[in-house]
């Protein structure tokens, strides 16, 4: 994300594009993507895997 807004900056500062509006919207996008992203890595629930119970087997199968 940090090389897409870097990028942004390139291009706005070397004035690739006539209107600056699609930059806008994408830095906007990305500021919504990065604070989703420090929630996600400050969440307090770091032990998020599903487990099962184990099952117990019957070992006197015919087969």
């Amino acid at each position: 994300m940090l090389e897409t807004v870097a990028s942004l900056n390139l291009v706005h500062r070397r004035d690739y594009l006539d209107d600056p509006e699609p930059l806008r919207d994408a830095y906007r996008e990305s500021e919504t993507l990065f604070a989703k992203l420090q929630a996600f890595r400050t969440s307090p629930d770091t032990d998020s895997t599903v487990r099962e119970e184990p099952i117990e087997y019957d070992d006197n199968v015919p087969f």
